[in-house]
């Protein structure tokens, strides 16, 4: 199975989408921990990550076939392709408001004559991809942070729809813009997710929330989520363990 092509029909026609999100793994053997998603987001952004503890986990992904995702800290030109360099199959916008932002992203995502990117980099090419199939290959998800982000993405959509392939909020910075700081399901972003998802439906583009746990990935179904972007690596394995121990301790030694 090629997960690659996998994610982006996936994402084209709106299927389900469970994207692993890793923040504080730096050892490359942990990533077999996740190799049933189908992708893995490597925050560059918020994690612990900087070029030298990002290689090892690309080249872990690439070697398993596994899709590796990075959120960058910025719509600088340098950290996006920076991130293709290393391997990555594609990369997550943060605070995403205006369209001058995707702009900056496709020139870094793309050889000429659609970008400008520089061919370079151990990890550039998946082997055997050619300069077109790389063109077309890699993802962008953009992720919208703010009401003006949201306001946005009907501009952003009709300057870049062919290249995003999918919307996803974040809702904890969104709810400090909104006035309702970290309550995830405060009415004020009940009501901004259901925009969201109408804007996103109306264009036919995959999207969703971040999710802090199921429940909150079954409302977001519910709503019209197709990408599931779900936890975190520390928080999944606090999880595990404490399951695992408290099935222990229900042994009555």
């Amino acid at each position: 199975m090629n997960k690659y092509a996998d994610l982006k029909r996936k994402l084209a026609d709106k299927e389900p989408v469970i994207m692993a999100n890793i923040m504080l793994t730096t050892s490359p053997l942990m990533i077999r921990a996740f190799e049933n998603a189908d992708c893995v987001l490597l925050d560059k952004e918020h994690g612990v990550y900087g070029t030298e503890e990002l290689i090892p986990l690309t080249m872990q992904c690439r070697a398993m076939g596994l899709p590796s995702i990075i959120r960058v800290e910025d719509a600088v030109y340098h950290l996006i392709a920076k991130a293709l360099d290393l391997g990555a199959d594609g990369i997550m916008l943060p605070r995403t408001e205006r369209p001058e932002q995707l702009r900056i992203a496709v020139d870094a995502m793309r050889f000429a004559p659609e970008g400008r990117t520089g061919f370079g980099g151990w990890g550039i090419l998946r082997e055997g991809e050619s300069i077109e199939q790389f063109n077309r290959g890699r993802i962008l998800l953009v992720q919208i942070e703010s009401p003006k982000g949201l306001a946005s993405m009907e501009a952003m959509l009709e300057g870049f729809g062919d290249a995003i392939d999918g919307f996803i909020i974040g809702p904890n910075d969104y709810s400090i813009m909104m006035g309702v700081p970290r309550q995830l399901d405060h009415p004020v972003m009940l009501e901004e997710y259901r925009k969201f998802y109408d804007i996103c439906r109306k264009h036919g583009k995959s999207c969703g929330v971040f999710d802090p746990d199921a429940e909150h990935a079954l409302r977001d179904l519910g709503m019209g989520a197709s990408i599931f972007w779900i936890s975190d690596d520390f928080s999944c394995m606090k999880a595990g363990f404490e399951a695992l121990a408290d099935e222990v301790r229900s042994f009555g030694y």
